[in-house]
């Protein structure tokens, strides 16, 4: 691995920029933003699977030739990655449980906010967060988080991460800068030990989802009905 780091960091800050304000010149907060949000959460999942997700894997292969296995790509959990897989399906479906029917929870989530939901949107929804979480967690624990490593060792890398994952939640409060600090010191050690991104995508999937549905099923203004 020869790649300048500038050139990684560069990479990773302008495809993530662009990726957001394309968003932003669509649905700016006073402008084109449906109150039920479907289009525009189906749309940033989907671009974000492009841009973090196809965009980045293209130019870390073909721009800074990184080999898949450079950037974190295998589909292995290993010892390390199943016992925590495991753990996550335990304790955070219980966590939101719990977080889940409190108004600061009901008043974001789930992110879209249809009051009637079909199954066929229950569904819908579901991929585009495994789609998007796929593309999201390939961006900072691979494409992020392995050449990190390589070049200045787990514990810069680490701390770059966390910088950079804290910064892409800015715009959300300080209760989930916090969480995303955690979160990411969390997922990165799991990425290290596994060798790969595979544990922190399927975390994060287990995370989001258990939220939206726990989030459904108490939201007082919400329903599930109907196949279509």
């Amino acid at each position: 691995m020869n790649t300048n780091p500038i050139y990684l960091l560069s990479s990773v800050v302008i495809i993530y920029l662009a990726w957001h304000l394309l968003h932003q010149v669509f649905f700016h907060k006073d402008f084109c933003r449906p109150l039920n949000r479907i289009v525009e959460y189906f749309f940033y999942r989907l671009s974000g699977f492009l841009f973090l997700g196809a965009l980045s894997y293209w130019v870390a292969l073909h721009w800074l030739n990184f080999s898949p296995a450079e950037v974190g790509i295998g589909f292995t959990l290993g010892p390390v990655g199943k016992k925590w897989v495991l753990i996550a399906a335990i304790a955070l479906p219980a966590l939101m449980l719990w977080i889940g029917p409190q108004k600061e929870n009901l008043w974001q989530n789930p992110k879209i906010r249809a009051k009637h939901w079909t199954w066929s949107l229950v569904i819908l929804n579901t991929l585009s967060w495994i789609i998007y979480l796929f593309a999201y967690e390939f961006f900072f624990r691979g494409f992020l988080l392995f050449p990190c490593i390589a070049e200045f060792g787990l514990g810069w890398a680490i701390a770059i991460n966390v910088v950079l994952y804290t910064l892409a939640h800015a715009d959300q409060g300080r209760s989930m800068m916090i969480g995303a600090v955690i979160f990411s010191i969390v997922l990165s050690l799991i990425s290290y030990y596994s060798g790969n991104f595979y544990a922190a995508f399927l975390i994060h999937v287990i995370n989001a989802c258990s939220n939206d549905w726990i989030s459904l099923y108490y939201h007082p203004e919400m329903r599930v009905k109907g196949i279509v």
